[in-house]
């Protein structure tokens, strides 16, 4: 942990101190950012970062040993009044304090402390912030992640390109068998993936989370292939392309339309770089839904632009959301996040997704832009 850095966060934030609370696993966000994910706690535990001096965790006494060196000093507590004890201890002389909450519970990925906890904190006469400013810090990339996507991003195109090449032999294929292709491909790389990619043929297509069948792929539909995976101990790389076997001609004019959507999407990112801002998650969401809008697509969004990517697939950083929630989040240098805005219609569902990194001077696509869909 970069400690200088988070309370120099904290004093741009007139922030007292942030409180990283979890029982057992509750808080995940917190968890990643001291390096504990790995660990099995049971207990409540504390980890305060004052604005100026040193931090000081608070655990109980039997989970003391499971704790690497973190930086500061350690308490311990046997009793639940011990808690309460070591916590009002911590805590006084503070008045304005962050932690992994959002006001209103309006980005759920943030609001990660239960409400009896802010009860409690509140009872304190503490006033209570979000701690996205500071979870920031964590959510952007070094050089080395930037690779690890990149070696990833390698590998998901490969692994498309041999289902591609797959169904053009096998045209009768189903999609549980190029689900196979796509995982055995992933796995002979070395990548790891939290759950196997999704195929969808034709109307199946129409579901966002379609679980792969037997079916097979007939003439006239549409393919839609979504594949995310990472080097272990890395981050996520996630695509989605779109093929067919000679799909309608609606299919064709959906496609333009999402690809449009994403395009007009990166490219007010780029915008804002240029005129040295950081547009915010929910700004990037409302330019693509908009393309689609105008293009009669409103009805069949189904859900928002994009996701951060991270550690897990769906990662906790910004996401480019005014739909399912209002991420008003800035996207900073160091994240990264995918673009993929899809319609989905009765007969068929279409959807672009590209990875995103944010250098300084502005984004760079780290996967293939689909222009057309590719034809089988």
């Amino acid at each position: 942990m970069e400690l200088r850095a988070v309370q120099e966060v904290l004093k741009e934030e007139r922030l007292d101190g942030w409180l990283l609370y979890s029982f057992g696993g509750s808080n995940p966000l917190a968890l990643e950012a001291l390096g504990l994910s790995h660990l099995h706690l049971t207990r409540r535990f504390a980890y305060l970062i004052p604005r100026e001096g040193p931090p000081t965790l608070l655990c109980h006494a039997i989970e003391a040993s499971l704790f690497p060196p973190l930086p500061g000093n350690r308490k311990t507590y046997h009793t639940w009044r011990g808690f309460l004890e070591g916590l009002a201890h911590l805590l006084e002389g503070m008045r304005r304090i962050a932690l992994e909450y959002v006001p209103g519970g309006q980005i759920p990925y943030l609001s990660r402390v239960d409400g009896g906890t802010l009860d409690l904190l509140r009872g304190m006469g503490l006033e209570l912030a979000s701690s996205w400013p500071l979870l920031l810090l964590f959510q952007t990339w070094d050089e080395e992640r930037l690779k690890s996507h990149l070696r990833a991003a390698a590998g998901l195109v490969r692994a498309k390109d041999l289902a591609l090449d797959y169904l053009r032999v096998r045209p009768k294929a189903s999609e549980r068998e190029v689900q196979q292709v796509l995982a055995r491909a992933l796995e002979e790389r070395g990548l790891v993936f939290d759950h196997p990619p999704m195929v969808a043929f034709g109307k199946n297509a129409a579901n966002p989370h379609h679980e792969p069948t037997d079916k097979l792929l007939e003439e006239g539909e549409v393919v839609l292939l979504d594949l995310w995976a990472k080097e272990p101990g890395g981050v996520y790389a996630d695509l989605t392309w779109m093929a067919g076997k000679r799909p309608p001609e609606a299919a064709h004019k959906a496609f333009q339309a999402v690809a449009q959507a994403r395009d007009q999407a990166i490219a007010f990112v780029a915008e804002a770089y240029r005129e040295g801002r950081h547009p915010k998650g929910f700004e990037v969401d409302r330019v693509a839904r908009k393309a689609l809008e105008e293009a009669g697509y409103g009805p069949y969004i189904r859900h928002r632009t994009g996701h951060n990517l991270g550690e897990e697939v769906h990662g906790a950083g910004p996401h480019l959301d005014d739909l399912e929630t209002h991420d008003f989040r800035p996207l900073v240098p160091g994240l990264a996040f995918t673009v993929e805005p899809g319609v989905y219609l009765e007969a068929f569902g279409v959807r672009t997704e590209v990875d995103v990194y944010l250098h300084p001077t502005g984004p760079e696509a780290t996967t293939p832009l689909q222009e057309t869909i590719t034809p089988l």
